[in-house]
């Protein structure tokens, strides 16, 4: 088998250098080429690659796959392999590739292939894509937040605050007026949050999406409505304390077609942080099975 290696050399510690894991994906009959995420590796891809591995946390995942998704990277569709690197490694943990990286590496001889939807949103001066979701109010006010603070570098320790933060805008935050419309029905109301996703968890590796379908040409809308501020407020302050991390339960919709806009300007892409337009309206469609990922 032979592989291209997409590496966040930021990500991880000494275990993580290139050298490092060139030599445990060779040591299980991997041909390994190189190549850093963080340079423009596009066009060193190598057209015989049986899979494209891409090693580093959601961030470095997402910034590689939109290279492909645009075009930048050619034309060419290679199955993806994950190494997961990050603090929450919320797409990973939605493809249940989880554990030693050596058992990760030597499952992707089985040539498992799970096929993942890919949400595309029309209303910027360009088409953009998601793989883990689009969305307004609490959570890229949480992202908007903790660029201005000091973070740990441990990644438990980085969850942790990112949790308290998160608790802390819950309790005051205004809810805000949401026109909404799912495959032609109207949801619009005051909510704490609208979240369009794609996987199971979001931010701090938060499982507030239990119906997720990763193939099913669907997405789920998550809302929080001001009913539900009290008890999603004890559940963060519940996950602060635990290192269980339990469901939280909300009203989800699922839909092919969603338009939104939202009253304040906080927005977010995956874990971009996004300016909206007041009264600007954002169309989400799917792209069906658009990727293809080698999991246990």
């Amino acid at each position: 088998m032979k592989a291209h290696l997409l590496h966040n050399p930021k990500a991880g510690d000494k275990d993580h250098s290139e050298n490092e894991l060139v030599k445990k994906i060779s040591a299980n009959k991997i041909k390994c080429i190189y190549s850093s995420a963080k340079k423009n590796w596009c066009k060193d891809l190598t057209p015989d690659a049986d899979f494209v591995i891409i090693a580093g946390g959601d961030g470095t995942v997402r910034k590689v796959i939109l290279e492909f998704l645009t075009g930048r990277a050619g034309q060419q569709r290679y199955p993806l392999a994950l190494l997961p690197m990050g603090t929450a490694n919320n797409i990973a943990r939605s493809l249940h590739i989880t554990g030693e990286e050596e058992d990760i590496i030597a499952s992707w001889h089985q040539h498992n292939i799970q096929r993942f939807d890919v949400g595309k949103i029309a209303g910027f001066h360009e088409d953009m894509f998601f793989l883990e979701g689009f969305g307004c109010g609490i959570f890229p006010v949480l992202m908007d937040t903790m660029k201005r603070l000091e973070e740990p570098d441990d990644p438990e320790e980085k969850i942790k605050l990112a949790l308290e933060t998160l608790h802390d805008i819950i309790d005051n935050y205004q809810a805000q007026a949401c026109k909404l419309e799912i495959d032609g029905v109207d949801y619009s109301g005051n909510y704490l949050m609208v979240e369009v996703m794609n996987i199971r968890s979001i931010g701090p590796g938060l499982n507030m999406n239990k119906d997720a379908d990763l193939c099913d040409g669907e997405m789920e809308v998550v809302l929080l409505s001001e009913d539900k501020r009290k008890s999603f407020s004890a559940y963060i302050k519940d996950r602060i304390g635990s290192s269980a991390n339990k469901d939280y339960d909300l009203p989800v919709i699922k839909g092919k077609n969603i338009r939104l806009s939202w009253a304040d300007e906080h927005a977010h892409i995956d874990d971009e942080l996004i300016k909206s337009r007041e009264g600007k309206s954002y169309i989400v469609s799917i792209l069906k099975r658009e990727l293809e990922f080698l999991v246990p």
